[in-house]
């Protein structure tokens, strides 16, 4: 007997991860809505079998972000899948970038997220059952000079999303949280994805930080080590317990990509090892036992 086809609702499908997943599921026979800010620049996916190309704006004022998901459901039925993917970094220095390119940054990569499954849940409870979705980053484990916008606005979503897991799984909606290393996206291209500090604000005593980061933003971008194609087909297949995942519970999270694995592997033993170096210290400020 055929599995019945699901419906995937997932956010920034004109490039990146969105557009790979949005195919790979759609190839798989199942049902999306690729949703956009813009739907001109989702010309890979127009006319393509199973994609439905849908205006969604995660940065849009909840009450009109509620009123797309209610049209988007009323017009295309229910869904089961909610991918919260859309995101950009934000590069410069915490003292260099403004409050508004930090407004902006919390707003795209945390706010916005939150949003969208504020608008989608009342429909999942509803029907008793769904899956969310989020793209978080190997970022949200540690600081990386002239990206900490971008790398706390990946922390931020990652606590709060495992917490809403924990809020919602009465309801019998699950949620995942993707974490993925660097991929061959246009993530970090700048004409894309990617907004730096302008020169004319940038602070000579950061040139050397800043060097740094430019250098590095450069010689990743186009050489990353994840193919985006197979981290999405490995999305998909754990999403729906299917192919590699076959057989296999939804994960609270998922590192993606070796480099994920490392750095994240790597993070949580220097938090440990924090920890026990400053253990007996830490432990002087208890009370005595039993008083």
């Amino acid at each position: 007997m055929a599995t019945p086809s699901r419906v995937w609702l997932i956010t920034g499908c004109s490039s990146g991860f969105g557009l790979q997943l949005a195919k790979i599921a759609a190839a798989r026979g199942d049902r999306v809505l690729a949703a956009t800010r813009n739907p001109d620049k989702a010309k890979d996916l127009t006319g393509q079998q199973n994609i439905t190309v849908v205006r969604l704006d995660h940065n849009e004022e909840l009450p009109k972000l509620r009123s797309t998901i209610d049209n988007i459901i009323s017009v295309h039925g229910a869904i089961d899948i909610v991918v919260n993917n859309a995101a950009y970094v934000q590069t410069g220095t915490i003292e260099e970038t403004s409050a508004e390119e930090t407004l902006r940054q919390f707003q795209a990569n945390f706010f916005g997220p939150l949003n969208l499954y504020r608008a989608a849940l009342p429909h999942l409870r509803a029907q008793g059952h769904g899956t969310l979705v989020t793209i978080g980053s190997m970022a949200a484990w540690y600081a990386m000079n002239s990206c900490n916008l971008y790398n706390a606005s990946k922390a931020a979503l990652r606590w709060a999303t495992l917490g809403l897991a924990q809020e919602i799984k009465g309801f019998g909606i699950q949620h995942c949280l993707v974490e993925p290393g660097f991929f061959r996206t246009g993530l970090l291209n700048p004409g894309a994805n990617i907004a730096g500090t302008a020169p004319s604000v940038r602070l000579k005593e950061y040139d050397a930080v800043n060097a740094v980061a430019d250098k590095a933003f450069k010689e990743y971008d186009g050489k990353q080590l994840g193919n985006p194609v197979r981290g999405c087909e490995i999305i998909y297949e754990v999403v729906t317990s299917t192919g590699v995942a076959e057989g296999k519970r939804l994960p609270q999270f998922l590192p993606l990509g070796s480099d994920a694995c490392t750095e994240i592997a790597k993070a949580a033993k220097k938090t440990l090892a924090e920890i026990e170096e400053w253990r007996e210290i830490s432990a002087l400020s208890d009370f005595p036992e039993g008083k």
